[in-house]
């Protein structure tokens, strides 16, 4: 799939938003592992003036050998989805690719009535459904998908 680019500059409207929002399972095991490790921390540091550290200290330990096995080695992106239509604009900032295409289909399966009778109906592979919703529509109406990374605060080489 090759998205079509736009090409008028990006402006945001306030408005109410169509349907409910999706919740991204970014699932970022650093911040999952935040109060596990926090938690270690703080009994080392409670334990420093008794001079009891060797538990806390393998348990602190512990908790960073179990965060560093579950962090990525690459970062992540995120897919931003842009829907230019004559009325406006949709933004969507998509875990992946797929979340991307089943948002675009979702908007393909919403506005297919506005296609000529002889299209037919909306093919059920998303991918053959967009494909002739935006031939039809002739340029008068494209997307976008970008892909952004997804910044984790993690010094990386």
């Amino acid at each position: 799939m090759r998205p079509v680019k736009t090409e008028a500059d990006l402006e945001v409207k306030e408005g109410n938003p169509e349907g409910s929002p999706f919740v991204m399972n970014m699932e970022v095991p650093v911040f999952k592992g935040c109060g596990k490790l926090m938690e270690a921390a703080k009994q080392v540091i409670a334990n420093w003036e008794h001079g009891d550290l060797a538990a806390t200290v393998r348990n602190l330990d512990q908790s960073i050998k179990e965060i560093e096995d579950n962090v990525y080695q690459k970062p992540r992106d995120v897919i931003l989805l842009i829907i230019e239509f004559p009325n406006g604009r949709n933004f969507f900032a998509c875990e992946d690719q797929e979340r991307a295409i089943d948002e675009l289909y979702e908007f393909v399966e919403k506005n297919w009535h506005e296609l000529p009778g002889e299209v037919g109906t909306i093919p059920s592979n998303k991918l053959d459904a967009i494909e002739i919703y935006y031939r039809e529509k002739d340029g008068k109406e494209s997307y976008e998908m970008q892909a952004l990374p997804l910044l984790s605060g993690r010094d990386e080489d």
